[in-house]
């Protein structure tokens, strides 16, 4: 599979002007996911670390897209006049669309499998027990262990995803009780390979 290096995912970056609060995140799950991704192959689990660290960093570059302003809270950001007027330009050209499809669009014709994981990312958002693979379910579990630039508990994140996007997931009838099943699930598979539990990740990653 042909993936972007990480020199040409920032350069993504700099290209859509992505605001600062989202950089901070990606670059945070980036983290995450390399270290943890390492641990587990070292374990002989089953994930393609090849992918991880491009698939980790540009898992919400365009979520932006999303966003009615850049400065809504929670995020209290100042965005700088290109950010503002590329929000706007993407707003328009994607309009409604979720971030992991547009990004599935950029990518697509020149990392064409590497862009179907971004639409893995979109089935696990909207479909009950889709199929997809690790690695999709990999980089899915770590943005939820990823609040802001902090790594947190996934029931504290569970608990901000719902505070901020329970309209969303009822008036789409998803199964809230069941997404967190399968997240705290996939929690307990991964880490009985590993030498730590999950309230330890934060002090293991250099933030």
């Amino acid at each position: 599979m042909l993936t972007p290096t990480i020199e040409e995912c920032h350069e993504l970056f700099e290209q859509y002007k992505v605001p600062g609060t989202v950089r901070t995140h990606c670059q945070t799950v980036f983290k995450v996911a390399t270290y943890l991704g390492e641990e587990l192959k070292k374990k002989g689990y089953p994930i393609n670390t090849a992918i991880i660290g491009p698939f980790a960093l540009l898992h919400d570059f365009m979520k932006a897209v999303t966003l009615d302003k850049l400065d809504n809270p929670p995020y209290h950001y100042q965005p700088t006049a290109e950010e503002v007027e590329m929000h706007q330009k993407l707003r328009e050209q994607y309009p409604q669309m979720s971030e992991t499809k547009v990004t599935n669009l950029i990518l697509k014709e020149k990392y064409p499998e590497f862009a179907e994981l971004f639409l893995e990312l979109d089935k696990l958002t909207h479909e009950p027990h889709p199929r997809v693979s690790e690695e999709a379910h990999f980089i899915h579990y770590v943005d939820w262990r990823v609040l802001g630039n902090k790594v947190v508990p996934i029931e504290q994140r569970m608990n901000y995803i719902f505070e901020r996007y329970g309209a969303w997931i009822q008036k789409r009838n998803l199964d809230w009780e069941q997404i967190k099943k399968e997240q705290l699930d996939y929690q307990q598979k991964i880490f009985k390979h590993l030498a730590i539990q999950p309230e330890e990740l934060s002090s293991k990653i250099n933030l």
